[in-house]
């Protein structure tokens, strides 16, 4: 899967404007790649595209302007099927599978990512097994899962959410998802929408997102990067984790740490718990991600739970941050007072960070990516089984999956 447009006015003559960028840019995208050099093959995908589509929508609103600083939000949340980001990875993997005529899928997240695999894999037909820590239980929509195409598997270690969705899937030889290469292009088509914004109304000199593994910069640095000598330029990229389990800011910035060892294995307390997982550089994009940071000039910081709580809950001069965000159109959804998942917002959060500390300067503008924030989950969903260890796995197969070839 590769671009195939290469420059500005191929870009603008492979938009199909029959679907409105917040309504899909999957479908609004689909023809500036190409999928495969097989002309049949690719028309096929790309009406599997279509077909998988519920609704991937993005937009741009301008925020604040805060110190001298204009911050913009790209809304990742409230035009997605799920509420989030991961309503692109969900409709391009299942078309993928699709493509690969795979009948079962197993994949493990915090949440989001597993929410978007499980909505659209059953709209599919396939059968899903979503493996998630037991913490993060109450995060999911109970109506998602029936038992039957899709199921939800507990991890009573979050350390091994990863390890044991891949023994399953390898033991009860079902097709493990998603890829490397897919998570890059789904988060192209956000730098095509960002790409297609900037050419439209205008340029930004800083973008900003909460990161784990980094496969969403990678993929819309991918496509600046492709089409720079058109922007005259790539924006700068700051990156932000939260200070419980940030190895990737570790990696950067190894002198800034605190060198006791597994934090979040201590005590246990991530401010976003559907990023879970401590060890990202296992998906090898550790080299491609720093190489990002240095070629744009990037940085990274973190956000601890009381700078989050102080920034969210304070009266600053702009107002207060999620009824500003509501008076936009994007509704952050609450949980006892208590946003449920603060992914997004600790994007926003650390930009602000920034700008108070002077790394974002005054006269310059940022696009920050408010990646989730709006759910409807109903936080009722019970597992299946609860797993600690291989023989567990073993057990559930016995047990739940049938006709194993």
């Amino acid at each position: 899967m590769r671009l195939f447009a290469e420059n500005r006015s191929d870009f603008e003559s492979c938009i199909d404007e029959s679907f409105a960028s917040e309504t899909s840019i999957v479908s609004r995208y689909r023809n500036v790649f190409k999928f495969d050099d097989c002309v049949e093959k690719d028309l096929v995908f790309k009406q599997c595209l279509l077909e998988c589509s519920i609704r991937e929508g993005e937009r741009v609103v301008s925020l604040m302007d805060y110190k001298g600083v204009n911050v913009h939000i790209l809304d990742e949340t409230s035009c997605m099927a799920t509420g989030s980001l991961k309503s692109i990875d969900g409709c391009l993997t299942t078309s993928l599978c699709c493509m690969e005529a795979a009948e079962r899928v197993a994949f493990e997240s915090g949440g989001n990512t597993g929410t978007a695999l499980t909505r659209y894999g059953r709209k599919s037909g396939l059968e899903t097994f979503f493996f998630c820590p037991i913490e993060n239980l109450d995060l999911l929509d109970s109506e998602l899962f029936d038992g039957r195409r899709g199921h939800l598997i507990g991890v009573k270690d979050r350390g091994r959410v990863k390890e044991l969705a891949g023994f399953f899937a390898k033991t009860a030889r079902i097709r493990h998802i998603p890829d490397t290469s897919w998570r890059y292009v789904a988060a192209m088509f956000r730098g095509l929408f960002i790409l297609e914004h900037m050419f439209a109304v205008r340029k930004y000199d800083w973008i900003s997102q909460t990161i784990s593994a980094g496969f969403g910069p990678i993929g819309i640095y991918n496509v600046l990067k492709a089409f720079q000598n058109d922007i005259h330029g790539v924006p700068r990229f700051l990156g932000v984790q939260q200070e419980a389990n940030c190895p990737m800011f570790a990696a950067w910035k190894p002198d800034a740490v605190d060198p006791v060892d597994k934090i979040w294995k201590e005590d246990g307390k991530l401010l976003t718990r559907v990023m879970y997982d401590d060890s990202p550089q296992t998906y090898k994009t550790s080299d491609d991600f720093h190489q990002l940071l240095s070629s744009t000039n990037g940085d990274l910081l973190t956000v601890n739970e009381n700078e989050f709580n102080a920034y969210i809950d304070t009266d600053a001069e702009y107002g207060r941050i999620l009824e500003l965000l509501l008076s936009r159109g994007i509704s952050i959804s609450l949980r006892s007072g208590q946003v449920i998942e603060k992914t997004g917002v600790i994007a926003l959060v650390g930009t602000l960070k920034a700008i108070d500390a002077g790394l974002i300067e005054a006269g310059n503008t940022v696009l920050c990516c408010l990646t989730s924030g709006v759910t409807e989950a109903d936080g009722r969903a019970l597992p299946e089984m609860t797993v600690q260890n291989t023989q567990d796995i073993l057990e559930y197969i016995k047990n739940h999956v049938q006709k194993i070839p």
